[in-house]
């Protein structure tokens, strides 16, 4: 029986033995994109904060990207805080309110998922710095999209879920149609930086 593995992969033995092929987002292309915008935001450098999740292997490629983002830019960043955000809004807005605390000068988190975003957003608010400390994520969920209109979101790379069913379903279709040959066991579908205006127009939708 053929199986088709979406969006998270399963542990790199489990592909080779039993998945058929793994299709999902390119997470490092997304974080290498939102470090390349924060370096055209900051061209000075800044000092920021990383809420990432070490467990996810999506979101360590989306940390990992993001430094290769800042490019020879980098040391001019300093990353004052880099914690675990759990991937969750309430676990990473108590972390950013420390980090915030701690850190009356920050300029900038990156967030490894929307409900991380939303998390530290919701803790700039609390402390009364809205539009002083940027935010960065990686999803364009429906919340991240309408946080990206509001301004809470300075940038947002996309997640392509649609986009990863639809390829999926046709290779699956082809593959149980007696198409067999599959020329790559992981596909990573590329992602993109969304804009405002892809964004009012796909508010209520992924990509």
């Amino acid at each position: 029986i053929p199986i088709f593995n979406v969006d998270t992969a399963v542990i790199d033995d489990d592909i080779e033995q039993f998945v058929t092929q793994f299709v999902g987002t390119n997470a490092y292309m997304a974080g290498q994109l939102v470090g390349e915008q924060m370096t055209k935001d900051y061209p000075d450098g800044a000092k920021i904060a990383v809420l990432d999740f070490p467990s996810n292997e999506s979101c360590v490629d989306r940390v990992n990207g993001f430094l290769e983002g800042l490019g020879d830019q980098k040391d001019k960043f300093d990353i004052v805080a880099q914690q675990d955000g759990g991937a969750a809004l309430d676990q990473s807005m108590g972390l950013a309110e420390d980090i915030i605390t701690a850190n009356p000068d920050l300029e900038a988190f990156f967030c490894i998922n929307d409900p991380s975003a939303l998390g530290a957003a919701a803790a700039i608010k609390a402390a009364n710095k809205t539009g002083e400390i940027g935010v960065y994520s990686i999803d364009a969920s429906p919340d991240g999209k309408q946080a990206l209109l509001d301004g809470e979101f300075t940038a947002v790379a996309c997640q392509v879920p649609l986009q990863i069913a639809e390829y999926a379903l046709d290779a699956a279709e082809k593959y149980v149609g007696g198409d067999t040959a599959i020329d790559e066991k992981k596909v990573y579908l590329d992602s993109h930086l969304v804009e405002k205006e892809e964004a009012e127009k796909t508010l209520n939708d992924w990509q």
